[in-house]
């Protein structure tokens, strides 16, 4: 059951030293709001002109759920909720400028690269997603993240607008290659079967929690890229965006987030 706690963020308290543990132990920290009013608007001024000038392009185009059946440049998630990159440079914003970059490099290195950066906006009326990871793990052994992604409220985010919900520590336990029980696909693709309870099967391990938590403009989600989480339903009568940035290690090449071979922009010879 999802959970709204106090301690899923750090109220501006914790050093980024806690916070660096934080992520590693949990798999993920909620930050309070680190943009400033000014770039929040921009983030999403920005967004919405995107969302708006693909989906108008997407027309009656057709499209299914996931990246290979997407556009490299917009993506249906699930029922409703749209994926749509933008960049930095798009954006207006320097990724080593930005407030999280000392939390990501202490993590992934000085030398992490931007591996994506965009949009989610969730439709009124979405479903909630099946629970996922958004890459796998490459080695039995349990290492530090790969990747990082972090999603940014562009406008507050009650419940009731289905903010993204974390299953607590799961990172440690999504690996497939030391748990043959998981089924790879039905991990870094939305599977209707995949739950937390799911990574411990019949075993005395304990369910990783399930927590979800309200958040206000300008604050970011920050998690590890196999973590297993799922954007909640958005109930309320407006519709939900989210902006996101994700970097990964040096030299880390897999790739489940984009993978559409098409182009929803139609190119005169």
């Amino acid at each position: 059951m999802s959970k709204s706690r106090s301690d899923l963020s750090n109220n501006g308290r914790a050093t980024p030293a806690e916070q660096v543990q934080r992520l590693e132990s949990d798999g993920f920290v909620l930050l309070p709001p680190v943009l400033d009013a000014e770039t929040v608007a921009t983030l999403l001024a920005v967004s919405r002109e995107r969302l708006q000038a693909m989906r108008s392009a997407l027309g009656t185009k057709d499209i299914g759920i996931g990246s290979a059946a997407g556009y490299d440049e917009i993506v249906q998630r699930s029922p409703g909720r749209w994926d749509v990159p933008i960049t930095p440079q798009q954006f207006g914003v320097v990724d080593r400028d930005l407030p999280w970059w000392g939390l990501i490099s202490a993590i992934l290195g000085e030398d992490a690269e931007h591996l994506f950066s965009g949009v989610v906006s969730s439709d009124p009326g979405s479903p909630a997603q099946y629970w996922h990871t958004d890459s796998p793990h490459d080695s039995r052994e349990h290492l530090p993240a790969h990747a990082i992604n972090v999603l940014v409220a562009l406008h507050d985010i009650p419940l009731t607008m289905g903010p993204t919900e974390c299953a607590r520590g799961s990172h440690f336990l999504s690996n497939h290659l030391s748990n043959p029980s998981l089924v790879l696909k039905e991990l870094i693709y939305q599977h209707e079967g995949t739950a937390p309870e799911t990574l411990v099967g019949d075993t005395e391990t304990e369910i990783p929690e399930a927590c979800a938590q309200a958040m206000v403009a300008g604050s970011c989600l920050i998690f590890d890229d196999r973590l297993l989480h799922r954007g909640l339903g958005n109930q309320s009568d407006n519709t939900r965006h989210v902006a996101y940035f994700s970097y990964r290690q040096k030299g880390y090449t897999a790739n489940t987030h984009f993978e559409a071979t098409r182009s929803v922009v139609e190119v005169n010879p």
